[in-house]
């Protein structure tokens, strides 16, 4: 796809030109009046534009990738092994996927785990230990196998309960921890979740572990769960511990400091190119109510695009997300209710014309959504000959109808009904724009279907817009709370049921813990989608919760979650020079 960068506004040369100059429009889109609601307040972007262009590591890329190569062979002959023990080989597996080296050796890895399967009575053997059966359960079914739940019965009692001697081994516990999230609905295995957590917990309590081994406890316990974790964001911080883990593979570990070194290094370059077209559309300097989180999307889009050759992908949807922060902020801060009105009507009828009804900030705003959606879609006919712009612009428009309904909700100061909000809000927390730009950008083969899907919201859409909707909610409730909103899950669900806050948010996680379980038949059944697309819409709901895990990742940064976006873009791995890699053996 061209990379193009367009200047606002590219249309106004070949269609009619609004009475107002574009110089007029610049200097009174912040003479609005006052705001339609109490503006929060909101905190400039740590990661300025001049942040983000001093960027740079400066490495010798192609040295490196020659070291990566030869690393890369050794270590996929160790995983096409045919003397390696099962243990041995998944443990190799699901450490090369936590170091964020799985798609270097996909084809190697599935081959793998087809040797694993194919023994005779594989459940049965595998038996051997439980760290053994939850760690094959868990990387099966990550990889697509629909490998059945009763590969646990060996440890379980006549009633169907896990055996008590199980409860000190605390590696199985771990590893029936991590794949209890990997469970389908109606399955007893996420049972174990609760079983698991509180052995763990307590054996941390009675201080039955040595240092290290309660240190891997807590961080299993206090972190994400693996799966529910944007695996690409998440393989700093597990190279980080790996490096202090004893015995560990020590070229496994080089290659996976090289390959983050490089992959930051591309990070750094593809946000400079997006800080310059943030900066020359003009947003951020024009309006100035609206959110400046480019580097906020950008990390999301790392998370929804892990692979490396999907760069074309981080700069599309990040440029998608974070014109969706600011018409985010038109509506729920800023607009007047007949303004929105007005504006989404522009949107619906995707008439450049329409600009002559709107204020000057909103102007401003059609255009840049204008533009680069008309831009995207341009590359995407140019060079695959699809024509997505409907689809497109009919995801923008719905959009554009349930942030209006949002913002009558509080207008006319109405609570409405949890599930009224609900259905609006798995539209308006962006789902339908995000994954349906994704489907035509990583999708090779796009299908009268899958479209029809998209624009009905399909289950596997409405399923990650709900995660992604109460991860949101549970993180800026308070915040909207403060300046009197009505249109929250929190509030409507409180108000409802006459239940206190803390009752409201363990709900939420019960019902987050719920369309996990449906995502997960996703991945070992077919899907009307493609595996890649279905992948996409999985990740997305990963993004929401390394976001708002630890607090309000976009409006309100807190140091956590700044540090963790300055190590994946600022902070490389030092790295042993290249004749002792040479020397060292597996």
């Amino acid at each position: 796809m061209a990379n193009n960068v367009r200047s606002l506004p590219y249309c106004l040369s070949t269609t009619q030109t609004p009475s107002r100059s574009p110089s007029q429009l610049v200097r009174d889109a912040n003479k609005h009046h006052i705001p339609f609601k109490t503006p929060p307040n909101f905190q400039p972007s740590p990661f300025t534009r001049e942040f983000i262009q001093s960027l740079g590591n400066k490495l010798a890329i192609e040295t490196l990738q020659e070291t990566a190569r030869k690393l890369e062979e050794k270590v996929r002959v160790q995983i096409n092994g045919t003397n390696m023990e099962p243990l041995s080989l998944l443990e190799l597996i699901d450490d090369i996927e936590r170091l964020g080296l799985s798609f270097k050796f996909e084809e190697d890895i599935n081959k793998a785990l087809l040797r694993i399967v194919s023994i005779e009575n594989f459940e049965d053997r595998t038996g051997k230990s439980l760290h053994e059966t939850a760690l094959l359960f868990g990387v099966l079914r990550r990889h697509g196998f629909d490998v059945s739940q009763d590969i646990f019965m060996r440890f379980k009692d006549e009633e169907g309960k896990f055996k008590a001697e199980i409860s000190n081994d605390v590696e199985g516990m771990l590893s029936l921890y991590e794949a209890s999230y990997l469970s389908l609905e109606g399955e007893s295995v996420w049972e174990e979740n609760a079983f698991s957590r509180t052995h763990l917990m307590n054996l941390m309590k009675e201080g039955l572990m040595d240092a290290k081994m309660t240190e891997k406890v807590r961080h299993v316990l206090e972190e994400l769960p693996y799966h529910r974790s944007g695996f690409k964001l998440m393989a700093k911080q597990y190279i980080d511990r790996y490096d202090k883990i004893e015995p560990h593979n020590l070229l496994l570990l080089e290659l996976a400091k090289l390959d983050f070194n490089m992959e930051q290094s591309s990070y750094q370059n593809e946000l400079k190119e997006l800080s310059r077209w943030w900066w020359d559309i003009g947003l951020s300097s024009n309006l100035k109510f609206a959110r400046d989180r480019l580097v906020e999307f950008y990390i999301w889009s790392l998370a929804m695009f892990p692979e490396p050759h999907l760069a074309m992908c981080h700069k599309e949807l990040t440029k998608v997300g974070q014109l969706l922060t600011v018409l985010d902020d038109v509506y729920d801060i800023y607009g007047t209710l007949d303004e929105l009105e007005l504006f989404t009507h522009a949107i619906e009828s995707w008439n450049v014309n329409s600009i002559n009804t709107l204020p000057d900030y909103m102007i401003l705003c059609f255009l840049a959504i204008y533009n680069t959606v008309n831009g995207m879609a341009y590359d995407i006919f140019k060079e695959r000959g699809i024509i997505c712009l409907p689809y497109l612009t009919k995801s923008w428009s719905d959009l554009c109808k349930a942030y209006l309904q949002e913002a009558k909700w509080f207008y006319n100061k109405i609570i409405p009904p949890f599930n009224e909000y609900l259905q609006n809000a798995r539209i308006s927390v962006t789902t339908g724009v995000v994954l349906t730009h994704s489907y035509f950008l990583v999708s090779k083969e796009i299908t009268k279907p899958g479209l029809h899907s998209l624009t009905i919201h399909h289950d596997l859409l409405s399923s990650s817009s709900t995660i992604v909707r109460l991860t949101n909610d549970l993180a800026t409730s308070m915040d909207e709370i403060e300046r009197g909103e009505t249109s929250n899950s929190i509030i409507s669900y409180m108000h409802e049921t006459s239940l206190p806050e803390e009752d409201a948010r363990e709900y939420f996680k019960t019902l987050i813990d719920k369309e996990w379980k449906n995502l997960n038949k996703y991945l070992v059944m077919n899907s009307i989608f493609p595996k890649s697309f279905v992948q996409v819409a999985i990740n997305f709901a990963r993004g929401s919760h390394y976001i708002y895990h630890y607090g309000d990742g976009v409006g309100r940064q807190n140091n956590t979650i700044k540090s963790r976006i300055e190590s994946m873009l600022v902070y490389p791995f030092h790295l042993m020079c290249h004749d002792d890699v040479e020397k060292k053996k597996f």
